[in-house]
């Protein structure tokens, strides 16, 4: 499944996605939320002190108390309680760091690449989280638990104790409910990562997206929201940021989950109206750029100074990674020039000639050797792809042998795909006429007659 311009839909619904505004003021309010975060946390360790000083003030001249052994004290509940906010603010520093990653790899065109580090970044603190949740949950049972034993146990001395072990009891239901609330969140949170992470790699598309996750980001960020009000009507500067921040990220992912899903949908139970709808917003993206175009009636001023024509250079030839025994190989720089290596095979008694048309410059590739590579070593090579940094060194190797075509995998950053499913590396994949390839973020038709 692919659109007009080649890619593959259920990826090219994730790149668009990740360079929305949308994503951008929520990665933007989620970093907000980490600095004036780390910043509170810094700032707050004066507290500590401040409340010593007063109690100090209020004892008449310090009394006989050591000032000196007091405030070396409340010196290290500053330092404990600065380290402890740092530390609790890890998991949010590398989630930030995450988002931004997935951000700078859609906005190059280069997916997965980074983007799939940022998605494990997310989903490894999702599961940290998880663990701490179930944790937390199981000591707060266990003191609830602790204090209704101790309550029992002075029943005699103090007669009945029915409503405070209601009381208790009421409280263990509470922690219970805000638990489960909690673990089901993280759960779901990171399945919903996993199968955006296997889409992203395999380009096979999902809309088994929670919307458990989704309606928690909004009551999150509307909690938050609250928070900044609160935090502004207090003069708390520090906290409004953070709380706005932190709403505002909320409220964005949540509507970008529900984007997902609905576009997801759309492409598996109906692709006919996706693909309309794509290729609808590239034609109105092609005649916003054709509008801004200069016209020939413009001021002289606002029009481009004319650039004399480059001279005509020879091609980069490629060294040949094999020895000899084989042909010379080009890099072509311009567009739509066709690359003749002669590549044959005979299939019941018909000549046929193997090409890889690239969907970027339209050029077309002929295969002629046993083992054709690709990649953007020019020197290791037989098609060099040296714009495009989302390429390894020796991406993918295609072979020929008896009468057939195959496609393998070198183990490549970025993965190669076929018709949209991800390759094993180092295994050989047949190839047939029509079949559409991926290298990185590169599209390949075949063509083979």
């Amino acid at each position: 499944m692919y659109t007009t311009n080649g890619q593959n839909g259920a990826i090219s619904i994730i790149r668009k996605m990740s360079v929305s505004v949308l994503f951008l003021v929520g990665a933007i309010g989620y970093s907000v939320y980490v600095l004036f975060g780390l910043v509170g946390s810094l700032a707050g360790g004066s507290e500590v002190t401040d409340l010593m000083d007063q109690i100090m003030a209020m004892s008449g001249g310090y009394s006989s108390l050591d000032y000196s052994a007091v405030r070396a004290v409340s010196g290290m509940f500053n330092g404990i309680s600065v380290f402890s906010m740092l530390v609790s603010m890890l998991p949010a520093m590398v989630i930030v760091a995450g988002i931004w990653l997935i951000f700078a790899a859609a906005k190059r065109n280069m997916l997965p690449g980074t983007a799939s580090a940022g998605l494990t970044m997310a989903r490894v603190i999702a599961i940290i989280q998880l663990v701490f949740a179930c944790i937390g949950a199981v000591l707060l049972e266990i003191l609830c638990i602790v204090a209704l034993s101790a309550v029992n146990s002075v029943s005699g001395y103090y007669g009945s104790t029915g409503s405070v072990n209601a009381l208790l009891v009421f409280i263990m239901i509470i922690f219970a409910g805000v638990a489960a609330v909690q673990i089901i969140y993280y759960l779901k949170l990171n399945k919903m990562i996993v199968k955006t992470k296997d889409t992203l790699l395999t380009g096979q598309p999902d809309d088994d997206i929670s919307l458990y996750v989704e309606i928690l980001c909004y009551i999150s960020g509307g909690v938050a929201a609250i928070g900044a009000l609160m935090s502004l009507a207090d003069v708390e500067v520090l906290n409004f940021f953070a709380n706005a921040g932190m709403a505002t990220a909320d409220i964005c992912f949540a509507i970008l989950i529900r984007q997902y899903r609905s576009k997801m949908g759309l492409l598996i139970h109906n692709p006919q109206q996706f693909y309309q709808e794509m290729q609808m917003a590239e034609q109105r993206t092609q005649q916003q750029r054709g509008a801004q175009q200069p016209y020939q009636g413009q001021q002289q001023w606002a029009q481009q100074p004319y650039q004399p024509q480059q001279p005509y250079q020879a091609p980069q030839q490629a060294q040949n990674p094999s020895g000899s025994g084989y042909g010379e190989t080009s890099e072509l720089p311009y567009r739509n020039e066709t690359m003749v290596l002669g590549g044959q095979m005979i299939n019941n008694g018909v000549l046929q000639s193997v090409r890889l048309i690239r969907q970027k410059t339209g050029e077309t590739i002929y295969i002629n050797k046993a083992s054709f590579w690709f990649g953007k070593d020019a020197g290791n090579v037989d098609y060099c792809l040296t714009d495009n940094a989302a390429i390894s060194r020796r991406h993918a190797l295609i072979t020929i042998r008896n009468n057939e075509c195959f496609i393998q995998d070198n183990h490549s950053t970025n993965r190669t795909f076929l018709n949209g499913h991800v390759l094993e590396a180092g295994v050989d994949t047949p190839l047939s006429d029509g079949d559409r390839v991926r290298m990185g973020d590169e599209e390949f038709t075949v063509s083979i007659g």
